[in-house]
């Protein structure tokens, strides 16, 4: 059984006084409602309403909203106990009952100590529409597993732990950059890493991730208004191609017209399906605040699925070395998931990156993050060697950076301004 991070955050709402509801959002298949129904083993009353399903209670939301009456007929409805500071009440697809995201605003003013969890997978496109209730709701996010996670997941938590503790042996080192490519293959979804687990049997992992991709586009039908399907499905299998590079629109299609486009990758987005890292001079602070929006990257939801829409085969990324055509688009993949699974659980991480262009000079940094209030540029590369011309000249323009932090397959290390981390070191340096 997989453990996740955000149970701990679960706990630290249980105990708080007071508490709000929480709408946990995060894309399909990533274990939201497992994590629920997990957290609600340490209740007394579990009680589940899932709107998909369960059609029957929206009728409850279409009336009056009051609280108390809600709870009742809900009671009723279930046959369970639904009773504060005693009972979990789940929400799941809450999407599906748009009332009763209106609805989630009153619990904490009419019956504060009554535990609320919402979730669902397209509720992001239910905000649009309902508005979000700001004040009155605590937001979390739940990603696939982070790369950390996974080594709790195939049960070494202690390689896990041991990276907090540095320096790193040599010996542990390369167990750790196998686990990583084992991961760029597997990726997060906690299916398929529960499946790996349990079988080792990489054919039925890759099904288990060709079965997650047909789900996400049998939900393209849901969100579909302003463009065809056919379009849209052309979009998302084409994101992985371009994984770590400017994202040329032409490139997928020339004969589609771009504002087509634009609003794929919107709705891809607001799905939780692909993460956009944005330009931004990053001269200051907010990032946002000199982003570019026509000038972006953008990366998918998790490395394993796209490795599976590539085609790259688990052979292919087990080679030493690793001799694959999107190999750098791929490592950009897997620092840009682990930056983003282990920032805040309350937000979810934005990306930006750096590009110069010049005459005579063609320089881009792939990420800019944010750490402990610094502006940090970050190379990444997919092998030991690379050059860091770009970072250098980043450097220069940027005096408020104190360094540049480059992810690859060498150890920690620390030469003047320049950090060096491996790619499975990235929990810790965010601890750090």
């Amino acid at each position: 059984m997989l453990k996740r991070d955000l149970m701990q955050s679960l706990e630290a709402w249980r105990q708080a006084d007071p508490h709000k509801p929480i709408l946990l959002r995060g894309a399909r298949q990533v274990g939201k409602s497992w994590l629920v129904r997990e957290f609600g083993k340490s209740f007394s009353h579990f009680v589940e309403i899932n709107f998909e399903k369960q059609p029957e209670p929206k009728l409850f939301f279409q009336q009056d909203l009051d609280v108390r009456t809600l709870i009742d007929k809900l009671s009723l409805y279930t046959q369970k106990i639904i009773k504060p500071k005693e009972t979990l009440l789940f929400f799941d697809e809450i999407q599906e009952c748009e009332r009763a995201i209106i609805a989630l605003r009153y619990f904490k003013e009419e019956m504060p100590d009554l535990h609320v969890i919402a979730a669902g997978s397209l509720v992001d496109f239910a905000l649009e529409t309902t508005g979000v209730p700001v004040g009155r709701l605590s937001y979390l996010f739940l990603h696939p597993l982070s790369f950390a996670e996974f080594l709790t997941g195939i049960g070494r938590h202690d390689l896990r732990e041991y990276v907090l503790t540095q320096p790193i042996d040599a010996v542990f080192h390369q167990q750790l950059l196998e686990h990583v490519k084992e991961y760029f293959w597997l990726g997060g979804m906690p299916e398929v890493v529960e499946t790996w687990v349990r079988t080792h049997d990489a054919d039925r992992c890759q099904d288990i991730q060709g079965d997650i991709i047909n789900t996400y586009q049998q939900d393209f039908a849901k969100y579909i208004k302003r463009f065809q399907l056919d379009k849209l499905d052309k979009v998302f299998n084409a994101i992985p191609t371009q994984l770590g590079q400017k994202f040329v629109y032409k490139q997928m299609d020339p004969e589609m017209r771009s504002n087509v486009l634009k609003t794929a990758l919107h709705a891809l987005q607001k799905a939780g399906v692909i993460h956009i890292a944005y330009h931004t001079t990053a001269q200051g602070l907010p990032l946002a605040g000199s982003r570019n929006e026509k000038r972006f990257k953008v990366y998918f939801l998790d490395i394993g699925l796209a490795q599976r829409l590539l085609g790259v085969s688990r052979r292919d990324l087990l080679t030493v070395p690793m001799n694959v055509k999107y190999l750098g688009g791929i490592a950009e993949q897997f620092v840009a998931q682990n930056y983003i699974a282990g920032s805040s659980a309350k937000q979810s991480a934005a990306l930006y990156y750096w590009h110069r262009e010049e005459k005579f000079s063609n320089a881009e940094v792939d990420f800019v993050f944010l750490k402990g209030g610094d502006i940090i540029p970050v190379e990444v590369k997919s092998g030991a060697t690379g050059s860091l011309k770009s970072m250098r000249l980043f450097l220069e323009m940027h005096q408020q950076s104190p360094y540049g932090l480059r992810v690859s397959e060498l150890p920690f290390s620390i030469h003047k301004d320049l950090h060096t981390i491996p790619f499975y070191g990235i929990e810790a340096w965010l601890k750090q």
